[in-house]
């Protein structure tokens, strides 16, 4: 009788190896990692940008109307 393998186990096995990438996995999903924050930054940034704009144009304004 040779070793129990259970399906799970054996997918969970080939996920393993799958992610590994042949010794190149840490490299590989760290610049993934790198990448996805360095997207989220560049979307967050003008967001960010466009709502301290409309602060400072409604404090100007509220300045000039109240002058």
């Amino acid at each position: 009788m040779g070793p129990c393998h259970h399906e799970g186990h054996a997918t969970l096995i080939d996920f393993y190896t799958w992610a590994a990438m042949s010794g190149h996995g840490l490299y590989v999903w760290s610049v993934y990692g790198i990448s996805i924050v360095a997207l989220v930054v560049l979307g967050a940034w003008p967001l960010r940008a466009e709502k301290k704009l409309l602060v400072r144009a409604t404090e100007r304004a509220d300045e000039e109307g109240g002058s």
